[in-house]
């Protein structure tokens, strides 16, 4: 998995992990760079990025470690995702689907919250990301 920042006016304003090209997820006229390996007190959401030579830096604009927005971010992200997996994993909902033991309805909540998971992930393909977010929520 490679993690990427996409760099507009300078700035971080998405970061995005995945395993295809970042051409495959985003039109190729946005600038990504790719961070694999950064933490998130190295590059986050409206750090400045600056191209030196064709290598990039990021920084918060000292003396912040790290950005109000990715904070927000990562602690509502952590706070949906969390609650929804709980439920899941307290019911061992995968296990009865895969032993044959799970009703109707409780494959049908597997295959929703399978679905959530993914509507989850690409929440920064949004086009108003990350100020304007519509989470999605599981039926």
């Amino acid at each position: 998995m490679k993690k990427y920042a996409r760099i507009v006016d300078g700035k971080v304003d998405n970061i995005f992990e995945t395993v295809n090209a970042i051409t495959d997820e985003f039109p190729s006229d946005q600038l990504w760079v790719e961070v694999t390996g950064l933490s998130s007190n190295q590059v986050d959401y409206s750090y400045n990025a600056i191209n030196t030579d064709g290598v990039w830096t990021f920084n918060s604009g000292f003396p912040y470690p790290s950005s109000p927005l990715g904070e927000q971010l990562r602690n509502e992200k952590t706070q949906r995702l969390d609650k929804v997996k709980a439920s899941v994993e307290a019911t061992a909902l995968q296990f009865k689907v895969d032993l044959g033991l799970a009703t109707a309805a409780e494959a049908a909540y597997l295959l929703a919250y399978k679905q959530f998971c993914v509507a989850f992930h690409q929440v920064n393909k949004q086009p108003g990301f990350p100020l304007t977010i519509i989470w999605p929520e599981i039926a």
